[in-house]
């Protein structure tokens, strides 16, 4: 479930590096050098009275965070960006988000590495070669007359990537056949995230279910689930229609909302 943010936010010291005006209709867009976290920036731009549609960008993150808390490595040379998103729709359906970004991340990535290497992973993360690249955070914004805001954040590897992390990873120019800049992949993902959102609201979550499935990695094999108090193994069978994942454990379907998921052949690395 997506985390809530509050309005109590570390104060530092922002430099703004430029505005980027070639954007879709819609969105907007703010660069940063260096900043705590895109995610907690779109905090303090909506105490300002920022819109839906507002990109926040930075070079470096100084308190970058993953999902569960988990630190989220932000060396410079990949892109660190939050989108403020209204969703239009109760945030009983927020979590259909994960895989409307995860498409759009999918695609980015696909656009700059062999398209058929890249999958989707549940709930929302992207593999490249079966590594990790990108971290997507979704946190609601708790301010008044704002029920349907969502900070969308997500981070892709492009120049590097972190060691030793939960699950192994990569990054867009160990997979790519020329050097790529975040400001490039900034740019696919902006037109990719404004195409899957249009399609959400338009059409529900059909389709996204069915598009992210085509990409998923591990449907129908045998997948080990990371719950706080257990650990389960079974089949990944399907999604269900809020995007559940359905897990076949001989004969027992368990619907599973959240958890770390770890395939056959993968362990954590410690």
């Amino acid at each position: 479930m997506p985390r809530r943010l509050h309005r109590n936010y570390l104060k530092i010291k922002l430099m703004p590096e430029k505005e980027n005006s070639e954007m879709p209709d819609g969105f907007d867009h703010q660069a940063f050098l260096s900043i705590d976290s895109t995610n907690k920036e779109a905090v303090r731009q909506l105490e300002k009275g920022a819109k839906s549609g507002l990109w926040l960008t930075a070079t470096e993150q100084l308190l970058g965070r993953g999902r569960g808390g988990r630190e989220w490595i932000s060396k410079p040379g990949n892109l660190f960006s939050s989108l403020i998103f209204d969703t239009k729709k109760s945030l009983c359906h927020s979590a259909q988000l994960s895989f409307v970004t995860s498409l759009a991340v999918c695609e980015t990535v696909g656009a700059f590495v062999e398209a058929e290497n890249v999958k989707c992973k549940w709930p929302n993360d992207v593999l490249v070669n079966g590594n990790k690249i990108s971290g997507i955070l979704l946190e609601t914004y708790s301010g008044q007359n704002t029920e349907n805001l969502m900070i969308i954040g997500i981070g892709i590897n492009i120049e590097n990537h972190p060691e030793k992390p939960l699950y192994p990873t990569t990054h867009i120019n160990e997979n790519s056949r020329i050097n790529i800049n975040a400001e490039e992949v900034f740019h696919v993902l902006v037109e990719k995230m404004a195409y899957w959102l249009n399609n959400w609201q338009k059409n529900g979550f059909s389709i996204i279910r069915q598009e992210w499935l085509n990409k998923a990695k591990g449907k129908g094999e045998n997948i080990i689930v990371r719950l706080p108090n257990e650990e389960l193994n079974g089949r990944f069978v399907d999604l269900d229609a809020n995007g559940a994942l359905m897990l076949d454990m001989n004969g027992e379907m368990r619907l599973i909302h959240s958890g770390d998921v770890f395939f056959a052949d993968q362990r954590e690395e410690k």
